[in-house]
């Protein structure tokens, strides 16, 4: 269905018509199973085979919570918003800055980390694709205003099939996924994310939703006015004194859905108005983490670590805009989780968290920060005595 979305009177009382397509809400997780927050309608309709009418609708957690799918009653929409639904939505992503406008060679995205809630069918043989993408051109809706850009170009990807996203009859995982070929030459953004080619009404058993945060929790500005003056010219071309002040805004496309028509579409403003942030983060590996440089979503903005290789210790550096609570969690390249901690209510800022790599093996291994809020970046560091 389609509604009328306003942007708010920073934008000059101007009203944009926006796709909506469900009521997106909110729930109060019911039960706990395995650690994970759920909420399961009575029938328990998660777990029977997928089709119109027994998957259920992707809502958000609570702020209290960490990044986890929770499902509700069943709607018209059904299944997942971040995921296999019934409208065929074919991709998800989340974009990421760079400090600065040039390309910058020691910053290399090795792949992502995601994770996935939901239900797979043993023989499944459905797979998604991770993605780097490239950031579009902005994209005109009226002649004021403008996206910020969408997925354009895929820099790197590596197709994954669902019984592999580590969805399983335990608590369910994040994970890792490297790339192919990393990506090199990166501009001043980049989208990370998915797509996924399938038919919602033979599935099969395959209903697969990623992780996202509570509506609302998304720090970044979801859009940006520019005003400025023009001179009105008469009809031979000499300026006439009267000025006229114009109003340009900028919609901060932060996540966005492909839908079944190919075309890309910003969660805020034109899909269920969502403000929040989706649990799939770049794994990236900064060659210069003393340098200004950096990857920036939202409250977060991350330098790398130093040294790597380590041997006994390593310091991850990053700054934030917010104070927040901020997690770091280390991963064998197994994915089995060796080590994490939790910094509580870190101020606005640049920190540094030295780490003790003297007690793991020497390896590779993959480490995420993220915040409270949902910010999140992934890097690979290499402990070597």
């Amino acid at each position: 269905m389609k509604k009328l979305f306003i942007l708010t009177a920073a934008l000059l009382s101007v009203c944009v018509s926006f796709g909506q397509r469900a009521v997106h809400t909110s729930a109060t997780p019911l039960n706990s199973v395995n650690g994970n927050h759920f909420a399961f309608s009575a029938s328990d309709s998660h777990l029977r085979t997928s089709s119109i009418g027994d998957t259920l609708l992707l809502s958000n957690i609570l702020a209290a919570d960490t990044p986890l799918v929770i499902y509700t009653a069943g709607s018209a929409a059904n299944g997942y918003l971040t995921g296999t639904d019934t409208f065929g939505d074919q991709g998800f992503a989340e974009r990421y800055d760079l400090n600065g406008t040039t390309v910058d060679s020691s910053i290399v995205v090795l792949g992502v980390v995601a994770e996935f809630h939901g239900k797979v069918n043993p023989l499944s043989t459905h797979f998604v694709t991770f993605k780097a993408w490239s950031v579009g051109v902005n994209t005109p809706l009226r002649s004021t205003i403008a996206y910020s850009g969408f997925p354009q170009g895929t820099l790197a990807g590596i197709d994954v099939p669902f019984t592999q996203l580590g969805i399983g009859t335990t608590a369910d995982t994040i994970k890792a996924y490297l790339f192919a070929a990393p990506t090199v030459t990166l501009q001043n953004s980049f989208f990370v994310g998915y797509s996924m080619s399938y038919n919602f009404a033979t599935l099969a058993g395959d209903t697969i939703g990623l992780a996202c945060s509570v509506n609302g929790d998304r720090t970044s500005v979801p859009y940006t006015v520019y005003t400025h003056s023009d001179t009105i010219r008469n009809s031979a071309g000499t300026a006439d004194s009267v000025i006229t002040t114009v109003s340009d805004t900028t919609v901060n496309v932060q996540n966005a859905t492909q839908w079944s028509d190919g075309i890309w579409h910003d969660n805020y403003s034109d899909n269920d108005s969502l403000f929040n942030n989706l649990a799939i983060y770049p794994i990236a590996v900064i060659g210069n983490p003393t340098g200004l440089k950096g990857i920036t979503r939202n409250n977060l903005t991350f330098f790398g670590n130093f040294p790597n290789p380590a041997a006994s210790s390593t310091n991850i550096r990053f700054s934030l805009l917010r104070a927040t609570d901020v997690s770091l969690q280390v991963m064998d390249m197994n994915g089995r989780v060796v080590n994490s901690a939790t910094e509580d209510n870190l101020s606005a800022g640049e920190h540094t968290i030295t780490f003790n790599t003297s007690a793991l093996p020497a390896g590779e291994y993959i480490y995420i920060i993220h915040t409270s809020a949902g910010d999140g970046i992934a890097s690979k560091m290499v402990v070597a005595h």
